[in-house]
């Protein structure tokens, strides 16, 4: 339904405002049919035509229609319904709906005699914790947490000063170690009435676990954030490397590739170690602190591991010194393997492990891939010679 903006025409309801059907519609959440229908079979509401043109209806049947759509989903017979919603037209609400209005509050409010003692005259529904259906007449100090708290100070400020009214932080009304807070205000006082003063929670758990789901969404939204810019970088460094792969050959394009993965993933060195009957043969590393190496696989059954899965994984400090990376570095090993046959490792070193996720274990398969192909075409080219 149309939540736009409503345009009166006050030139054809000289006693107030008109509004279209589609408006008073929106107005009231009864449809246009709907209102045709009572208009045909109760006369009600009426609305005002100029000659053949489209009904217009008064802005101020407004709160009568609302009050018949909400009695009859209630039950209510449409005559009767239309009947007593005249009284919508009272100018004031009884004290018995100012009553109700306090009682259905959905946070809890209390009315407190003082100021010694602190008397519970009235509490709403909103407050079962005190552990008693009607808790009028009991005392504040009988709750465990209250003496010495920060609402029992505010009430005893509120009772001999002139403050307005003051917040506080307490324990909630059921104890434990969560806290609330609440809004006290002095009432006036009414002749033969104690001074009282009004708590009225503004603090509620459904609050604060609100706020607690919002920032979990905002911190869930960040890290998508942050893996969306990852993604992309990540998604460009596979596309840089797999043009390379295709123009380049021999140790050129290894060369390159680890100097590329040095600087794209903030890598200390990298280092390609080509398999060999049972051993992988590191020759130098982008930035020299690897190689030259010979590393026996069954030597290190970390490494062994990885190379029979195909997946990367962090090695041990001595698989990793193995390949000679310095004590206190970690050392990430990438199997490049092609259908089945393992061609060698990629060795990389940070200053910290990470957390290998999908999109990380993605790229290094990508990369592994391209380094198995270019290994593996370089093999065949030698061959053919």
């Amino acid at each position: 339904m149309n939540s736009g903006p409503v345009r009166y025409n006050p030139r054809v309801d000289k006693g107030g405002h008109t509004v279209s059907a589609t408006e008073f519609a929106t107005l009231t959440g009864v449809s246009r049919e709907r209102l045709r229908t009572w208009e045909r079979r109760f006369g009600f509401p009426h609305p005002a035509r100029s000659g053949a043109g489209p009904r217009r209806y008064a802005v101020s049947d407004a709160p009568r229609v609302v009050a018949v759509r909400r009695a009859a989903e209630q039950g209510v017979p449409l005559p009767q319904a239309i009947e007593a919603s005249v009284l919508v037209a009272a100018p004031a609400l009884s004290q018995a709906t100012l009553a109700s209005v306090v009682a259905a509050a959905p946070t809890p409010i209390l009315v407190v005699a003082g100021p010694e003692p602190l008397r519970i005259l009235y509490a709403n529904t909103a407050l079962p914790a005190l552990g008693q259906d009607d808790p009028a007449g009991s005392l504040l100090d009988t709750l465990p947490w209250f003496a010495g708290s920060d609402l029992e100070r505010t009430l005893l400020t509120l009772f001999a000063t002139e403050a307005p009214a003051l917040e506080c932080v307490h324990p909630t009304w059921s104890g434990g170690d969560a806290s609330a807070r609440s809004l006290a205000y002095r009432l006036p006082l009414q002749p033969g009435e104690p001074p009282a003063v009004a708590i009225a929670g503004i603090d509620r758990a459904q609050d604060r676990r609100t706020r607690r789901d919002l920032i979990e969404v905002r911190d869930e939204l960040t890290r998508l954030r942050v893996r969306e810019r990852r993604q992309e970088r990540w998604l460009a460094l596979a596309a840089a490397l797999a043009e390379r792969f295709q123009r380049e050959t021999g140790d050129a394009v290894m060369a390159t590739t680890a100097d590329t993965l040095v600087r794209r993933l903030s890598a200390v060195d990298a280092g390609i170690a080509v398999y060999m009957a049972g051993e992988l043969a590191l020759g130098s590393s982008s930035r020299g602190l690897l190689g030259p190496r010979m590393v026996t696989v069954t030597g290190y059954a970390d490494l062994t591991a990885l190379m029979h899965e195909g997946q990367p994984g962090w090695l041990t400090d001595a698989a990793g010194r193995a390949f000679g990376a310095p004590a206190g570095l970690h050392s990430l090993a990438v199997p490049i393997t092609v259908v089945g046959e393992t061609l060698g490792v990629l060795v990389l070193v940070f200053d910290e492990p990470t957390e290998l996720d999908d999109d990380a274990r993605q790229l290094l398969t990508i990369v592994s891939a391209g380094l198995g192909f270019t290994l593996l075409r370089d093999r065949l080219l030698e061959s053919s010679k």
